[in-house]
């Protein structure tokens, strides 16, 4: 199968898995919401971080390594698969003794309890992480969306029982649990590659020396993607957690599903190519333009019609996570150009930039997060806007060099998609404003056509290159699957 061939199918299947089984994990989610309301939410947003900071040092950064790596073999396979657990188990130990101290400083004792029980996750997914690993530098995405199946499946069918039986955060705690289990239970029985006690100083030293500034720079990462509930959850109530953090889920989903696909798909794709700079700026170019074509509208509809949305999915319960979510809504139209400039870090091995530009950012966000806490939450949302954008124009300035494809040529190509999209955004908040009496699910389906029409119209006028290349690909009859 051709490089192009194989990227296609790669999407297709990617996007296949992220927006099925993500997207069942997704709608399970908003009927938990609707059960459980914004306190038990709230719950989990507080010891969020700290299942993400383990999660991070499980995988150390060595997954990327081996899947960067064009000769990996049984030996750094293996050698990875130890550290990996090696690494999740110390942090598990660590924060088992550390949850009552947590649980103390939320003044919740719950949390207790939830931390030891969630936080074996991390464990669970250290069985089969190199497993994964292989099949995504193989691009073999279609075993992957077939084999995370069962797993969603299970889990989802887990956290809705337990919701329905009354057992509040736990059943969002065991639908995580359960959908991991399962997976690492099957990637680890279909896997055609077993560890063995073939472990190796010098691959561990490979692996890890690549790999221990990208964990860093993860670490950094989690913990000031998290931050914000930290502060709200200290200060705050667990209430008004609860509306930011599914604000923040709901704003993140859309961006991630695409930003997931794409650097899932891109990743291997141009570290096969890494050797051919003017390739790798071509193919760069296109894939960036494609998602913020799709990301920066998605986002502009979803705050025009953020309170009939919120209203139809979550009830009225959670309107006040209203105005959170069209904040966000501003800084989450670039996260797919933040995290494929962060890949050409990865793909030239300069895992060193890659961290030092992460202690720069976490250092802009630091001062905004002082500012922004003298006003309140809404100015640490602001706050959370302002660096993402001072953030941006770090991760290109940087990347540039390598693929030469400058800052301003980047903001150039993403201005007639801002401005269409923006454009777009005032008329569908005009009419939605200046429609009365009819239910929000309506309301939904009138924003979403009436931003589709806009926006595909503006682009037709100005003959957007995206535009047609997004015509091309549906046209596109090469690819078989």
């Amino acid at each position: 199968m051709s490089l192009k061939r194989k990227t296609l199918s790669g999407l297709v299947w990617t996007i296949a898995d992220t927006f099925i089984l993500r997207g069942l994990s997704f709608i399970s989610t908003i009927i938990l919401a609707r059960w459980l309301g914004p306190a038990e939410f709230g719950l989990i947003g507080m010891i969020s971080v700290f299942v993400a900071i383990g999660t991070t040092i499980m995988d150390s950064g060595m997954s990327a390594s081996l899947i960067r790596k064009r000769d990996a073999n049984s030996e750094d396979y293996s050698t990875v698969f130890f550290l990996n657990l090696g690494l999740s188990l110390v942090f598990y130990i660590i924060i088992f003794f550390l949850a009552p101290l947590i649980s103390s400083f939320y003044n919740q004792p719950v949390l207790t309890g939830l931390i030891r029980v969630y936080g074996l996750s991390f464990i669970i997914a250290a069985f089969s992480a190199v497993q994964l690993a292989i099949l995504n530098s193989r691009m073999e995405f279609k075993r992957i969306m077939k084999q995370n199946m069962p797993g969603t499946i299970v889990g989802v069918s887990v956290g809705i029982s337990l919701g329905y039986l009354g057992n509040g955060v736990w059943s969002i705690v065991f639908m995580y649990l359960s959908t991991q289990c399962v997976q690492s239970i099957i990637l680890w029985l279909r896997s055609d590659w077993k560890p063995s006690l073939d472990f190796s100083k010098r691959s561990a030293k490979f692996h890890f020396g690549f790999g221990y500034k990208l964990m860093l720079s993860g670490l950094l990462t989690t913990v000031y993607q998290n931050i914000y509930n930290i502060i709200i959850g200290k200060f705050y109530s667990a209430r008004q957690l609860g509306f930011f953090e599914r604000s923040k889920a709901f704003n993140d989903y859309p961006v991630n599903i695409l930003t997931g696909v794409m650097t899932k798909v891109t990743y291997p794709l141009l570290s096969s190519i890494q050797g051919d700079t003017n390739r790798i700026s071509l193919v760069y170019r296109k894939i960036m333009r494609l998602a913020f074509f799709i990301t920066c509208p998605l986002m502009f509809c979803a705050a025009a019609i953020a309170h009939p949305l919120f209203q139809f999915a979550l009830g009225d319960e959670w309107l006040s996570a209203v105005p959170y979510f069209q904040i966000l809504c501003l800084s989450s139209i670039f996260y797919p150009i933040h995290a494929f400039n962060l890949n050409v870090f990865k793909v030239y091995g300069r895992s060193e930039m890659f961290l030092k530009l992460e202690v720069i950012k976490k250092s802009i966000i630091t001062v905004g997060l002082f500012v922004g806490f003298q006003f309140g939450i809404m100015g640490l949302v602001w706050s959370s806007v302002i660096c993402n954008y001072l953030a941006l124009f770090i991760n290109t300035y940087y990347s540039s060099e390598m693929i030469n494809y400058n800052s301003k040529q980047q903001f150039y190509d993403m201005l007639p998609t801002f401005l269409s999209a923006g454009i777009m955004f005032f008329v569908t908040s005009f009419i939605i404003n200046h429609i009365h009496g009819i239910a929000s699910i309506y309301l939904v389906g009138v924003g979403g056509f009436v931003s589709l029409a806009t926006y595909l119209s503006l682009n037709f006028i100005i003959k957007s290159t995206p535009l047609y290349y997004c015509l091309d690909l549906l046209k596109s009859k090469k690819l078989k699957i």
